[in-house]
């Protein structure tokens, strides 16, 4: 995690409530991140090392609520820190005011109906 400069933002990925899977991603030796469900509106970002013992959570990192525009405060009860998210919200994970990991909300729906019904987009 050198990043002193925010790097290009690539789609990587996705991460689901629906599903018991858990994402992770490797920042560097010893740090890595990982996101899974509690339930269907809650989901919990922790790290772990290359072992998956929990760690602390690294210095300089602050997880952001781009929705209201926050800092998330990470939950110490548990002896390590981990930060509670929800889907309705997108997040910024920042190290030393660098952006360096996103979980953006698509706000999108998916259009359902029988096949006798004609569907279409009109692009604006």
């Amino acid at each position: 995690m050198l990043l002193t400069d925010s790097p290009e933002m690539n789609f990587q990925g996705s991460f689901s409530y629906k599903n018991n899977n858990i994402s992770c991603v490797k920042f560097s030796t010893n740090i890595h991140l990982r996101i899974v469900k509690q339930n269907l509106y809650v989901a919990k970002i922790y790290f772990v090392d290359d072992n998956e013992n929990n760690i602390q959570i690294p210095n300089g990192i602050v997880l952001r609520d781009n929705f209201n525009n926050v800092n998330i405060p990470p939950d110490t009860s548990t002896g390590y820190g981990t930060y509670l998210i929800s889907w309705i919200a997108s997040y910024t994970l920042l190290r030393n005011n660098v952006e360096i990991f996103a979980l953006r909300n698509q706000q999108q729906q998916l259009i359902e109906g029988p096949n006798v019904f004609e569907y279409n987009t009109i692009e604006n």
